[in-house]
């Protein structure tokens, strides 16, 4: 239950420093939609150094005091970008060092990310962990969704100015603190290598996980998801935002539809998920996901109403996707070395978000030149 309390606390924290927000901010610094695409998916692409994360977790038996520290320094980079508009520096410089900040602050949380989900699967019971996950999967959607109405509903009452953004970062900021309040309170379980049969070379333990023909098969289509589905979903906020001037009140209550269908697409999925297993929840809701953006290419001004369909079909899809990508790639992973696997899966999610931004715009340049 703490770390579920975890979950809800310091998704909702990010939620706030993410997305439509964070979108806005370069906005309002006078960021081109380039960069503020690039910045607004730092997450994503910053993920790829996950793959080295394993030098530093699968050399100390106890990590949690790593964790912590790793997680304070990173939510509070992520907090300082709200004090760059009273440096006295060009638009260009003060772009420069918000991307550097958000990045930084985004490959701290990455490798954070990957010993924090091990060490809460390996308390977890594996019989329980479908359960837990989709139970903590729909008590983080609750919070979420009420800080993302809350964010779009105080960026347009002080009408998108500065102060909106001083309030929702420093919200912000408060939530991850106490969080890391809640995580000191959670036990950590001694690691123990698997001293059996080890790799022989660095090499051959770095590859370890793709050299599994499942887990390999598994990666290759992670990759693929995240660059066709990040090549559309990099520009959404800015064109909603820029070119359909929607207001950030109406563009948070789309968001919070998405995730209220969500949070009524996981109790279904869970159900299918137990009696037809991980892997046909994983097709069939990757599906429903690539559907979204069909309804979306339709979007204008005039068919606004289509963002609701496109929410309806993005959290019925993702309501189950999010969820087994989770119990699917840890039911493929050995007892031991998880922080390699999971350091291989972000890796891999993240070459394609990365990729996605640069394939997204080189198809707009292309489309009006």
């Amino acid at each position: 239950m703490l770390f579920v309390a975890d979950a809800v606390l310091i998704n909702s924290a990010y939620a706030l420093t993410a997305g439509m927000v964070l979108s806005g901010f370069v906005l309002f610094l006078g960021g081109n939609d380039f960069i503020t695409a690039i910045i607004n998916n730092s997450m994503n692409y910053s993920t790829i150094l996950c793959i080295f994360s394993f030098l530093i977790f699968e050399r100390v038996s106890k990590r949690k005091n790593l964790l912590l520290s790793m997680n304070f320094v990173s939510r509070a980079l992520m907090f300082g970008v709200v004090f760059l508009p009273h440096i006295r520096a060009g638009r260009g410089s003060l772009l420069a060092i918000l991307a550097g900040m958000v990045i930084l602050s985004d490959i701290i949380w990455s490798i954070y990310r990957v010993g924090w989900i091990v060490w809460m699967m390996n308390i977890l019971e594996p019989e329980h962990a479908t359960r837990f996950v989709y139970f903590r999967m729909f008590a983080l959607r609750i919070g979420i969704s009420l800080a993302t109405l809350a964010s779009g509903i105080i960026l347009d009452y002080f009408n998108k100015g500065y102060t909106g953004f001083v309030i929702i970062f420093s919200a912000s900021f408060a939530m991850a603190l106490a969080d890391l309040l809640i995580l000191r309170k959670i036990r950590e379980d001694e690691y123990k290598k698997d001293v059996e049969s080890p790799p022989s070379t660095l090499r051959s333990l770095l590859f370890q996980p793709a050299a599994n023909m499942e887990y390999r098969s598994f990666l290759i289509f992670m990759l693929l998801f995240y660059l066709f589905e990040t090549m559309a979903s990099s520009f959404t906020p800015i064109y909603l935002i820029k070119y359909l001037e929607f207001d950030y009140g109406f563009i948070s209550l789309i968001n919070v539809f998405t995730i209220v269908m969500m949070i009524i697409a996981n109790r279904i999925w869970q159900r299918v998920e137990i009696k037809n297993g991980y892997r046909f929840v994983l097709g069939i809701t990757a599906f429903i996901v690539a559907s979204e953006m069909l309804v979306l290419s339709f979007l204008t001004k005039n068919t606004y109403y289509l963002l609701f369909l496109s929410a309806l079909v993005r959290g019925i899809g993702f309501g189950g996707f999010n969820v087994s990508i989770f119990t699917y790639r840890f039911a493929l992973m050995p007892k031991s070395g998880k922080t390699l696997f999971e350091g291989w899966f972000y890796f891999m999610s993240g070459v394609g978000m990365l990729a996605a931004p640069f394939a997204g715009s080189a198809i707009l340049s292309g489309m009006s030149s």
